[in-house]
């Protein structure tokens, strides 16, 4: 990476107030946050000049370029690196929540990069035409802090990027591990870490960065980030920054200091920068793509410039649940219990006087099984290519029988369905809630039992993900049909999103209800993108245990 034009200069007050987005400079400014500093009491363009000729982008299209910092950018550089009077950082803690594709992570990372690399992090000085100079921090410690040690990957690795790529004016200046970077030049050091109070125990982060902070709900991550947030505290002019989008829970860590910020409660010390779409939008229940647009550019500062595509991002608003939608891309809190999916949007895709649902024999197929040995019901979804291009789904449902599916029942119920199909694919299930799956996928030679074509699919794995996400698609765009079965309706519209440091998948709602049908329709639309399988030209004979 060799730049080919030198870095331009920051940008000036009077030009900040000018560019910047109107929106992103009233919620940057508002209530206690007070007006943008004037240059003799900010460190913010000596910061922003260090970035545009040390750092490079980690990802995206720009990835390996230098970073440009948009007029957004350098105005929260401002604010994060105002001082009081006496030289002292004003900010020892900042909230930032924008929608999703608003540039959080870099953002974080630079000022990770610039407290454990520049020779501005801190001040040192007053010059003679009284702005500020800085110098490096002593013994500098950043600690990139999430959910999970693999929700730290977006803001570390953006800063590692910077450290490692062939022609970086930082490379060689660091040693980059999987956990860490070590400077070499200097006594300095980034490490990411899980949230975990046994992880953050003892820390004494000089820079503290907590990344998507709205995935922290249980009571072990918000020990682990208040003893983090505690070791700050021995540090002179530390900073703690919160970066997330909207959660679900505002009964958590995240919710509370958003609802302390929104009713202004933040101290002088305290950083609150927030924007969402206005209420307006975000009550629309069908909302068209020209008023998703307007709900991204209320959030997205970046989106507002036309830096972020917004044609793209509508796309990606359009390819997942509203309600998750919502909360990524329009950065507005909804709770957790809300529907998975758009209202009617299952009924509509039941049966029609001219689309009947039938199973077809010869018809490709694929199967997705759940089970529960007590208490819930187990669920096999035949999932079939219909030849008008669509996807067709019906479900046999078990309940418990005193207390215990009948797994003998099940299993006979798969073998049934493989060996009177012609065009048998793949069973998708998880081994962990199925424990006869093995016996399933090995058959019996001695008993002429032909193998099952078993593909593992654990619940919380990857593909689940990908796999919801998948069926929401198909069944939104009317892609998938069903026989308008009441319970296999019930199932699948009593699930709830599920939010995850990997992605959405299902779980129950406040009221319990079965779902055991939604990860077995989800399972078999997984397998349908599947390699096929050479199917033999007699079928196996079906037999039973």
């Amino acid at each position: 990476m060799t730049p080919t034009t030198d870095p331009p200069k920051p940008l000036t007050r009077e030009q900040l107030i000018e560019l910047c987005d109107p929106a992103f400079m009233a919620a940057l400014t508002a209530g206690n946050n007070g007006p943008l500093p004037e240059r003799r009491r900010t460190l913010g363009p000596t910061w922003v000049r260090w970035v545009h000729q040390r750092c490079v982008f980690g990802e995206g299209d720009r990835f390996g370029q230098p970073v440009r910092m948009e007029p957004e950018q350098q105005a929260a550089f401002w604010k994060l690196a105002e001082l009081e009077d006496d030289g002292s950082r004003r900010f020892e803690f900042a909230l930032i929540s924008l929608g999703k594709g608003a540039g959080k992570s870099p953002l974080l990372a630079w000022v990770g990069e610039i407290d454990v690399a520049s020779d501005c992090a801190v001040f040192k000085e007053w010059a003679p035409n009284g702005n500020p100079r800085g110098k490096a921090r002593g013994n500098a410690s950043v600690i990139v802090l999430a959910s999970s040690f693999e929700q730290t990957r977006h803001v570390f690795d953006e800063m590692a990027v910077s450290f490692e790529m062939e022609g970086a004016p930082l490379r060689g200046r660091a040693v980059v591990m999987k956990g860490a970077i070590e400077m070499t030049d200097r006594k300095a050091s980034a490490e990411r870490m899980a949230a975990t109070p046994k992880q953050t125990d003892g820390s004494k982060a000089s820079t503290l960065l907590v990344d998507e902070v709205h995935e922290m709900t249980s009571e072990l991550q918000e020990r682990a980030v208040t003893v983090a947030e505690g070791g700050t505290g021995k540090r002179a002019d530390s900073l703690i920054v919160w970066g997330s989008t909207a959660g679900t829970h505002l009964d958590t860590m995240f919710g509370r200091k958003v609802a302390q910020g929104l009713r202004g409660e933040f101290t002088r010390e305290q950083l609150f920068l927030y924007m969402r779409a206005d209420d307006r939008i975000g009550q629309d229940p069908d909302p068209d793509d020209e008023t998703i647009a307007a709900g991204i550019r209320q959030a997205n500062p970046l989106a507002a410039r036309g830096v972020a595509k917004v044609r793209r991002l509508v796309s990606k608003f359009r390819g997942m649940p509203l309600y998750r939608a919502k909360r990524y891309y329009w950065n507005i809190w909804v709770p957790v219990d809300a529907s998975w999916l758009p209202a009617g949007a299952w009924d509509a895709c039941g049966p029609k006087s001219n689309l009947m649902v039938e199973t077809n024999l010869d018809w490709r197929t694929w199967v997705g099984a759940d089970m529960a040995l007590k208490r819930d019901s187990a669920a096999v979804v035949v999932v079939q290519r219909r030849p008008d291009g669509k996807f067709q789904a019906t479900a046999k449902i078990w309940l418990p029988d005193g207390g215990l599916v009948n797994q003998a029942e099940c299993d006979d119920y798969l073998r049934l369905i493989a060996s009177t199909h012609s065009d048998f694919q793949w069973i998708a299930a998880d081994p962990a809630w199925w424990p006869t799956l093995p016996d399933l996928a090995r058959g019996d030679e001695e008993a002429g039992i032909e193998p099952l074509p078993i593909f593992e699919m654990p619940q919380q794995g990857r593909n689940m993900v990908f796999a919801y996400s998948r069926l929401y698609k198909l069944i939104v765009q009317q892609e998938l049909v069903h026989g308008g079965d009441p319970a296999f309706a019930d199932q699948i519209t009593s699930a709830v999103p599920n939010s995850t440091d990997r992605g959405w998948t299902l779980k129950k709602g406040r009221h319990r209800r079965r779902i055991d049908c939604a990860p077995a329709l989800a399972g078999a639309v997984f397998a349908t993108t599947l390699e096929p399988r050479e199917v033999p030209e007699e079928l196996p004979p079906f037999q039973i245990r």
